[in-house]
Order: structure tokens, then sequence, then C-alpha cells
């Protein structure tokens, strides 16, 4: 195996792995409020949080993931799982472009083959009806050749 291949499967191990910190995720947005009631509502969720994680430190990092410009793509919060959260979307969206085009060329790949498949049936085909043709050629040529009179068939 090459070590591009090993990187690979190693890669699918660790992605496995950290799907399972993704427990049914669903999209959601909130209703149209100001930043203040935004802001509310983050400090709410952080209140959900440390509630729902009595043994959570009283100081945390909060993990996000960021996009060009450090702009705040999404917060996956300050619990001891949401940095590996973070790294799993930032590392999700990275191979992105190598997945598409794996399954792009796999579905390229799967219409090629059924291409060639029902190309090499007709062919298949064709060439039993000329073996059929040509048997019964062949049994006529003989019909005719045993109907001559001091002739053998070769």
């Amino acid at each position: 195996m090459t070590g591009q291949a090993e990187k690979k499967l190693a890669f699918i191990r660790e992605a496995r792995q950290l799907l399972a910190l993704f427990n049914d995720p669903a999209w959601a947005t909130s209703a149209q409020k100001d930043d203040e009631a935004h802001v509310i509502d983050f400090a709410d969720a952080i209140v959900d949080t440390r509630e729902g994680y009595p043994g959570l430190p009283e100081v945390t990092a909060m993990s996000m993931v960021l996009g060009e410009g450090d702009k705040i793509l999404a917060y996956t919060g300050n619990t001891p799982e949401a940095a590996l959260r973070a790294k799993a979307i930032v590392g999700f969206v990275h191979s992105m472009p190598g997945l598409l085009a794996a399954l792009e060329a796999s579905v390229t790949f799967d219409q090629r083959v059924s291409e060639l498949l029902d190309h090499n049936s007709k062919q298949l085909m064709e060439n039993r009806a000329l073996r059929e043709t040509i048997r019964q050629l062949n049994a006529r040529i003989n019909w005719l050749l045993d109907r001559i009179p001091g002739v053998q068939p070769s």
C-alpha cells in the first residue's frame, strides 16, 4: 500500500471517530433579533451548557470554526468535546473537495463500466448470431456436397 493510501485510510478511521461526536445534528436558525438579544441567547446557551456539565471548570476556552479574515463561522462551545467538534468540522470541510472528486470519479467509472458492459453484450449477441449463421451455412454446404456424387466433404 502506498503512503498516500495509508494516509487516506488513517483519515477515514479518524473521521469515523469524530463523526461519533455529532449525534443527530440539525441546522437551525434563530428568529431575527438585534445583536443584544443574540448575546443574551448566547449567554443562555452557556448557562445551559454549565448546567449540563456540572464539572466544567470556571474558566474554559471557547471553540469555534473560523473562516477567511478570522470571521466566526460556527461556535462549537466550551465543553471538553467542543474542540474536537470544531476540528472535525474543519477537517470535513477541507476533505469535501477530495470526497466529491472521488464520488464523481466513481459515478463516471460506473457509467463507463455500464457502457462497456452494454457494448460487450451487444458484440456477444452479434457474434452468437454470426456463429449461428456460419453453422447453418456449413450445414447447407455439407448437405449440398453430400448430394454431389463422388465429392467428399473436407
